[in-house]
């Protein structure tokens, strides 16, 4: 008898990073961020928010498993979620377990809404380049994997870890100021595309993608490309898509 399906670490990323987004997409109400639970032992994408039943809490454990707290811990494997030929009834489930009752249909994504979803349509969609890709929350701390808000005590002596999407001081100061980074910080809101070991795109999820090259707004590209979330995706990034 065979054991568990063994899944790389690129198809775990592009999974949950949709399976987050969708959740998001069907229940709005559901924020999104990056945990570290029994003091890092676990990474995780986790979802907060107010279901049918109480508070709703969801990590998907970018190791391993989705857990739905408190009750179904270990509930979905991943090679289970990659194995099924619909994604979406994962979703449902998922859903089911965590006392989520989404509308029949999903409501119009907001800016935020959109910005996960380009997260993920783009981490599906370099999921076989040859570089790794990963995508961490930007945090005024150093816990876990965050990458710690540039210029503060946790970021060390080194040179900015967002130098390759504001290689001018000026560039970096202006997004700090004009985004209210960290007045006050709020968990969730800023993310950093890192392919390798560089940053290469900061995502604010008011609905803004910041590359090296250019600062562009969402929303309104998503309604320019027919609500195409892969156009808006590949529009917003083309300056350092594969």
């Amino acid at each position: 008898m065979s054991g568990p399906l063994e899944v790389a670490g690129r198809y775990k990323l592009a999974s949950y990073w949709w399976l987050a987004s969708e959740l998001v997409r069907r229940n709005p109400q559901l924020e999104l961020l990056e945990t570290y639970p029994m003091d890092g032992f676990y990474d995780c994408l986790s979802l907060f928010g107010a279901g049918s039943r109480g508070p709703v809490h969801i990590d998907l454990n970018r190791l391993g498993s989705v857990h739905v707290h408190p009750d179904y811990i270990h509930f979905i494997e991943i090679g289970e979620l990659v194995s099924q030929e619909n994604p979406h009834d994962a979703v449902k489930r998922i859903e089911g377990v965590a006392g989520l009752t989404p509308a029949v249909k999903a409501p119009a994504s907001s800016a935020r809404v959109v910005t996960l979803r380009v997260i993920a349509a783009l981490m599906n969609f370099v999921v076989n380049d040859r570089a790794q890709w990963d995508v961490r929350m930007l945090a005024p701390y150093s816990s876990g994997y965050a990458i710690p808000l540039p210029g503060s005590p946790h970021a060390g002596d080194e040179k900015s870890p967002l130098r390759g999407v504001f290689a001018n001081p000026a560039d970096l100061h202006a997004f700090l100021i004009s985004s209210r980074f960290a007045d006050p910080f709020v968990p969730g809101r800023f993310w950093a595309l890192k392919r390798d070991d560089e940053v290469v795109a900061v995502f604010d999820a008011r609905g803004v993608a910041h590359t090296a090259h250019a600062r562009t707004a969402l929303k309104p590209l998503y309604a320019r490309t027919g609500r195409n979330i892969t156009q808006t995706m590949a529009t917003a990034l083309a300056d350092v898509l594969p």
